[in-house]
């Protein structure tokens, strides 16, 4: 007869946990303020927008128009800086700078100008009274910040919410440790 052949015990292997899957990306509250944040930048460009239309229009409305005369210019990039000099309606002499003077052909020094001048603040000045666009580069520019910063946060925040339906059924497959209190 054969002998059993004596064997050693070996423990059952438990299967291994899966480890749990981490949410991605920014989840809560930072989500929330990294959206709030990319949103103040966007409200006070769109303010700063609303408060430079609004002048330019005060300015359009309440202005005073007088001639200048051309005292310099500056070549920058696709337009000018033009240094003018003008006298206010009560005999100041003032010298100013227009920048950004998109005109084609360009300004020689000694060309007679139409300005408009605030009279409370004479340096600041309106050059186009031929046909003033309503909407000037920098009005553009900061509407057009507000937009994308607003769509970039409210993208952001849809990417990084977390919904209820998601943490409910987390829950269920994945439910919190109890520790045992003997020992």
């Amino acid at each position: 007869m054969t002998e059993p052949v004596p064997v050693a015990w070996v423990r059952p292997r438990r299967p291994r946990r899966r480890p749990r899957p981490r949410p991605r990306g920014l989840r809560g509250r930072a989500g929330a303020w990294i959206t709030v944040a990319g949103l103040v930048p966007a409200l006070a460009a769109a303010l700063g927008a609303f408060a430079v239309q609004r002048y330019e229009a005060h300015l359009r409305g309440s202005g005073t128009e007088t001639l200048a005369e051309v005292t310099g210019h500056d070549r920058v990039k696709l337009s000018y800086n033009v240094s003018v000099t003008f006298t206010t309606k009560d005999g100041r002499e003032i010298v100013t700078t227009l920048y950004d003077f998109p005109r084609e052909p360009p300004v020689e020094i000694g060309d007679r100008l139409t300005i408009r001048y605030d009279p409370d603040r004479p340096d600041v000045t309106l050059w186009d009274v031929r046909d003033p666009p309503s909407f000037t580069g920098a009005t553009i520019f900061m509407a057009s910040l507000a937009t994308v910063l607003a769509v970039a946060s409210f993208v952001f925040r849809y990417f990084t919410r977390r919904s209820s339906t998601a943490s409910a059924g987390s829950a269920e497959r994945h439910p919190p440790r109890r520790r045992s209190t003997t020992p």
